[in-house]
C-alpha cells in the first residue's frame, strides 16, 4: 500500500451539494447519499472512517478544523482517530462517482420531459432546463428560465425604460409619474386640438391661441363660464342678463354693508347740527345785545358843563362776529345739500333695487321653466339610455351566437366520415416560429369519424417536436375523442392508423 496521503479536495473541483433526490428515476439506495447534506453524492471522497461526503459537503465541514464524523456517532461506531474529519483525510471515490453518474434521473421542472443520467443532467442540463422556476432578479417574481428574457422586456413592473420623448430612463411602475412631469411630453391643445405640442412649450401656446378658454370678465362678480378668446365679446352680449343679475348680488351686498355704516354718519351729522344751531343762536343773541339804543344823561345845572363822549363797538369785533355767523350758515347749508343728496341717492338705490328684483323675479321663472325641460329631456336621455344598453345586449349575446355557429359551421364543414382526413396547415412558417418560440407549442386540427357513427378523432400537432425530440422533430399525435356513438363503439380502439406527411 502506498505510504502518501492522498491530497485533499479541491475547493475548486464542487462548489455545490449533492444533486437532489427527487430527480431519481429508480429506487433510492442509501451508499449513493451524501452522510452531510442527505442528497445524492456529487464529486464523492470517502472518510477514513468509510463514510461518503460530497466534495462540497466535506470542504465545508473541515474548513474550521477537525470536526468528529455525525455519522459514525449517529451510528455509535465512533472510534478516533479514525472518525475524526480533517484535511488530507480523504480521498476522491471514483469508483462511488462513476456509479452515481450513470443513475438513471429525470427532470423535477413541472412541463420538462427531460430523462437521462447524472452525469448528462450535470453537463447539459442542470441550470439550464427551460421550464425551470428562478426569481427575477428585480422583481422576485417567480418564473420560467425561458420566460425571462420576456419576462425582463416586457412584463417586469421594475424594468428600467427610456422615455421615448425625452429619452430620461425611468422605472416601468413609475410611467405615469414620468409622464406628468416629461418637459417633451406631447400635449393637446384644449382649444385649437392642435397634436403633439411639447409640455415646455405649452404655456406659451396658450396664450397666444385664440381657441383656448378663459374665464369670463365678470368672473370677480360670480360668473363661472370659460369662453374662447374670440367669442368672449358675443358672450358678454349673449349674458348680459346673467351678468346684470350678478351684479345686483353684488350691488346688494354692497348696500347692506353701506347700510351697517349709514347710521352712524347720520346721527354725527345731526349733532353737529345741533351744535350749530345753539351757537348761531347765541351769536344773534350777542348781536342784538350790542345794537341796542343808550340810555339819555340827566340834565346838569346851567352852570356846570361836564364834558361826554360815547365810546361805540370797535368795528373789527363786529365784524369778526359777522364773518363767524356766516361761516356758521354756509355749514349749515352744506349739511343740509349733503342731506339733500343722500336722500336722491338712497332714492336712487330703491329704484334700481325695485327693477333688478322684477328682473330677478322673470329670471327665476325663467329658469325654472329651463329646469322642467330639463329634467324631462334628462328623462328622455335616461329611457334612451336604458334602450340603448338593452339594445346592446341583444347585440352581443347575437354576436355569441353567430360566432358560436360560425364555429360549429367551419367544424362541420372540415369534418370527414370515412376515416380519411387531409389537414392543410397554412402560415406554416409562422405558426412554427411561435411554436419554438413557446407561444403555441401545440395545435389541434378539426375532429373527423371513422363512419357516421364511428370513433371521434383528432390530431396534435407539434410542429418544434416534443420530448426528446423538440427542436430536431415534427411531432404528430392520434387523439382519439369522447363521441356521441361511443356507446355502440367496441372498445379499446384497436384500430390500423396510417399517417403521412408532406411539407
Amino acid at each position: 500500500m502506498a505510504t502518501e496521503e492522498p491530497s485533499p479536495p479541491s475547493s475548486m473541483e464542487s462548489n455545490k451539494p449533492g444533486f437532489p433526490k427527487q430527480i431519481l428515476a429508480n429506487k433510492l439506495e442509501d451508499k449513493h447519499l451524501c452522510n452531510c447534506c442527505q442528497k445524492l453524492l456529487r464529486r464523492p471522497f470517502q472518510a477514513q472512517c468509510g463514510h461518503r461526503f460530497c466534495s462540497y459537503c466535506f470542504n465545508r465541514t473541515v474548513r474550521d478544523g477537525p470536526q468528529k464524523c455525525s455519522a459514525c456517532i449517529k451510528e455509535d461506531i465512533f472510534e478516533e482517530p479514525t472518525s475524526i474529519l480533517k484535511q488530507g483525510c480523504a480521498f476522491p471515490d471514483n469508483a462511488a462517482r462513476r456509479e452515481v453518474e450513470n443513475l438513471s434521473v429525470v427532470c423535477i421542472n413541472e412541463g420538462c420531459a427531460w430523462k437521462g443520467n447524472i452525469k448528462e443532467y450535470e453537463l447539459s442540463h442542470e441550470g439550464k432546463c427551460d421550464y425551470m422556476i428562478i426569481p427575477c432578479p428585480s422583481c422576485k417574481e417567480q418564473i420560467r428560465f425561458n420566460e425571462q428574457e420576456r419576462h425582463n422586456e416586457r412584463e417586469c413592473p421594475e424594468r428600467t425604460l427610456n422615455c421615448k420623448y425625452c429619452k430620461e430612463p425611468f422605472h416601468f411602475k413609475n410611467i405615469k409619474a414620468h409622464d406628468e412631469i416629461c418637459p417633451k411630453y406631447p400635449m393637446i391643445c384644449e382649444g385649437c386640438a392642435k397634436k403633439k405640442i411639447p409640455r415646455e412649450k405649452y404655456v406659451d401656446h396658450i396664450k397666444f391661441c385664440s381657441k383656448f378658454r378663459t374665464p369670463c370678465r365678470f368672473h370677480v362678480v360670480g360668473c363661472d363660464m370659460s369662453v374662447e378668446k374670440e367669442r368672449i365679446h358675443d358672450h358678454e352680449r349673449a349674458c348680459a342678463y346673467e351678468h346684470l343679475n350678478l351684479l345686483l348680488h353684488y350691488i346688494m351686498g354692497m348696500k347692506v354693508s353701506m347700510e351697517g355704516l349709514q347710521p352712524q354718519g347720520l346721527e354725527l351729522a345731526g349733532h353737529k347740527l345741533l351744535e350749530l344751531h345753539h351757537s348761531l343762536r347765541e351769536l344773534e343773541a350777542r348781536v342784538s345785545q350790542l345794537t341796542l339804543p343808550l340810555p339819555p344823561p340827566p340834565a346838569l345845572a346851567p352852570t356846570l358843563t361836564v364834558s361826554t363822549s360815547f365810546t361805540p363797538l370797535p368795528s373789527s369785533v363786529g365784524a369778526a362776529l359777522e364773518l363767524q355767523l356766516h361761516s356758521e350758515k354756509t355749514k349749515v347749508a352744506e349739511l343740509g345739500r349733503r342731506c339733500t343728496d343722500l336722500e336722491v341717492k338712497a332714492g336712487m338705490f330703491e329704484n334700481v333695487v325695485c327693477v333688478l328684483n322684477r328682473e330677478v323675479e322673470r329670471f327665476a321663472t325663467t329658469m325654472e321653466a329651463s329646469n322642467r325641460q330639463h329634467r324631462l329631456d334628462q328623462d328622455k336621455i335616461e329611457a334612451l339610455s336604458n334602450k340603448v344598453r338593452q339594445l346592446e345586449r341583444t347585440v352581443g349575446l347575437k354576436d355569441l351566437t353567430v360566432a358560436e355557429m360560425e364555429g360549429r359551421l367551419r367544424e362541420i364543414s372540415g369534418t370527414t366520415f370515412d376515416g380519411i382526413f387531409i389537414w392543410r396547415i397554412s402560415d406554416f412558417t409562422k405558426k412554427r416560429q411561435d411554436a419554438i418560440a413557446g407561444r403555441a407549442p401545440a395545435m389541434f386540427s378539426p375532429a373527423f369519424y371513422t363512419s357516421k357513427y364511428g370513433y371521434k378523432m383528432c390530431l396534435r400537432i407539434y410542429l418544434n417536436g416534443d420530448g426528446t425530440g423538440r427542436g430536431s422533430h415534427l411531432s404528430l399525435f392520434f387523439v382519439v375523442m369522447r363521441g356521441l356513438s361511443d356507446a355502440l363503439l367496441k372498445w379499446p380502439f384497436n384500430q390500423k392508423v396510417r399517417t403521412r406527411g408532406l411539407i
